[in-house]
């Protein structure tokens, strides 16, 4: 079962997305908020697998909740009235769009990328060491601890070792799953690097290697936090 939750603070349009969900045999509604603080709150002590989060709310609207949850966070299907937010959406790397009025079939079409997802994510973790990459005709066994930076590219990300580099087509939030670990932090939308080959921090951009990068806005706190500043 799927454990998920919906905000919104339209009553209605809350009701009418769970009307959905309760069709839906895989879905497990654990709970539904109309204050995304609140459900923010929540979060925190009840970890779920998806949300259903409206973007258009007070105090703190959609876009905000996204980047204020602790990583790595649960999967997030957005619900709107609106089309003008899909752009800004995707970038911030949800699961799905959907527009209201909600029909059905299209519900059905979103929660399907959540299961697959989902199940990509258990599967990866049976050995929670290890990492299969496609190589041409060959499929490559690498050691994640050998992994030393992850770098977004569109549709796809490279993920450099110290003796090759591996294209692959995928996204970072997919990729940060994969690397969700005390190892690996993810620190601006196109990168996650290994956290014991940091050299040194200035106006808020890493030396690593030979590299700088840049620490992104909306992951500086959480950098911070898991650096263990003093």
């Amino acid at each position: 079962m799927i454990k998920c939750i919906i905000i919104d603070d339209n009553e209605i349009a809350l009701m009418a997305t769970k009307q959905c969900a309760t069709k839906v045999d895989s879905l497990n509604i654990v709970n539904t908020f109309n204050d995304s603080i609140q459900a923010l709150s929540f979060i925190a002590s009840n970890p779920v697998d998806l949300i259903f989060l409206d973007i258009e709310m007070p105090e703190l609207n959609g876009m905000e909740f996204i980047r204020a949850l602790q990583q790595p966070r649960p999967h997030i299907i957005l619900t709107t009235s609106h089309t003008e937010f899909a752009l800004e959406a995707f970038q911030e790397n949800v699961l799905d769009y959907l527009v209201k009025p909600i029909e059905l079939p299209r519900f059905i079409i979103a929660v399907n990328k959540a299961k697959i997802m989902l199940e990509k994510h258990r599967i990866d973790h049976v050995d929670n060491d290890t990492l299969f990459i496609k190589k041409g005709n060959l499929i490559v066994r690498i050691n994640k601890l050998d992994v030393l930076w992850i770098e977004g590219l569109g549709d796809y990300v490279t993920i450099n070792t110290e003796k090759e580099k591996f294209i692959v087509h995928s996204t970072m939030h997919a990729i940060e799953q994969k690397f969700n670990s005390k190892e690996f932090m993810r620190v601006h939308r196109s990168f996650i690097i290994r956290i014991d080959k940091i050299n040194n921090i200035e106006d808020n951009c890493i030396s690593y290697f030979d590299k700088f990068i840049p620490i992104g806005k909306t992951y500086k706190e959480s950098v911070y936090k898991r650096l263990n500043m003093l």
